[in-house]
């Protein structure tokens, strides 16, 4: 399969582009750095530098590709960059992807378009209520997105799939919120937790074996799925902090009528994947306590960034 990863010069991108020439795909990357050598990418692609706003650009890497993934997005905070940048080069990858007859159109979103949560487990039904996420303005993006999915489906028959998914890891890990709570243990501070609080984290392998899946998939066109590995607690999260970073913090816990730090600290994210199961065959890649050990090793490394930081600060 020849695979186009818009936006495929950030962190998931370039895992997934090692993931998929692993297996033995074609991968072409379009992202923001005009020069490959300025990427930092892998060899063994072949790389579009330049703006999603770009028609041309976007129909010259689209050309050839059978399935395209679009992990593309800004996450300004502002409606002129979301809307005027992020959803024109959305735009403009799907009127390419219709006019080279894509096999398959495949949409990374984000399990912030449900705004909060409702009802438990979240399924794929639950109501989207984006002015009430915490980043109201990326919910609303996303979820517009998602919606011309919807419609370039409809009416114009491009097999488009949106995958949505909480919180993603590969080598390493992501998150201020994350970070504030390793900076909080190497002070040996205490860790206050919100106990059951937490989410379905997704490796980026199986984040891409989704995709994947999705794309050989013809009664996924026009459909969207929960993605995910891993439930993990904030308190389980804190107590691998501490013994990663051999702190000597304590773990609180807060009642959540009383919580006063982030309100994403006070969430329960649990996705549920059971129609991803069951219309794609999806299942994590590893049990549980692997899963855990591979989380655990992503952490290590967003640790020692995060030491680092310290020390050159």
């Amino acid at each position: 399969m020849k695979i186009l990863l818009a936006g495929g010069g950030g962190e998931v991108g370039q895992y997934l582009a090692r993931d998929f020439l692993g297996r033995g795909h074609e991968v072409a990357i379009l992202d923001r750095p005009e020069k490959e050598e300025e990427s930092g990418l892998i060899a063994g692609t072949t790389y579009f530098g330049g703006d999603l706003s770009n028609r041309g650009l976007v129909r010259e890497a689209i050309k050839g590709a059978d399935t395209v993934i679009n992990l593309a997005w800004s996450f300004a905070d502002d409606p002129q960059t979301i809307f005027g940048g992020d959803i024109a080069g959305h735009i403009n990858l799907l009127e390419e992807a219709v006019a080279n007859k894509v096999r398959a159109f495949i949409y990374t979103s984000t399990a912030v378009v449900y705004g909060r949560t409702v009802t438990h487990p979240v399924t794929e039904t639950h109501p989207c209520l984006t002015g009430e996420a915490r980043k109201p303005l990326y919910a609303l993006g996303k979820q517009t997105a998602e919606e011309l999915c919807r419609h370039y489906h409809r009416d114009k028959g491009l097999a488009a799939t949106i995958i949505r998914f909480w919180w993603a890891f590969g080598d390493t890990i992501g998150g201020s919120n994350l970070r504030n709570l390793v900076r909080t243990a190497l002070k040996n501070e205490p860790l206050e937790m919100v106990q059951g609080a937490g989410g379905l984290f997704a490796t980026m392998a199986d984040l891409g074996r989704a995709a994947l899946a999705a794309a050989e998939t013809p009664a996924a066109a026009g459909e969207t799925y929960n993605i995910g590995s891993l439930f993990l607690s904030w308190q389980e999260i804190g107590e691998i902090i501490v013994r990663l970073t051999r702190s000597r913090s304590e773990v609180k816990f807060v009642p959540p009528d009383k919580w006063r730090g982030p309100a994403f600290l006070n969430e329960i994210w649990d996705l549920d994947v059971t129609k991803a199961k069951a219309e794609l065959g999806f299942e994590a890649e590893s049990p549980r306590e692997g899963l855990k050990a591979q989380f655990a090793r992503a952490l290590t490394a967003c640790v020692t960034q995060v030491q680092q930081g310290a020390t050159t600060a």
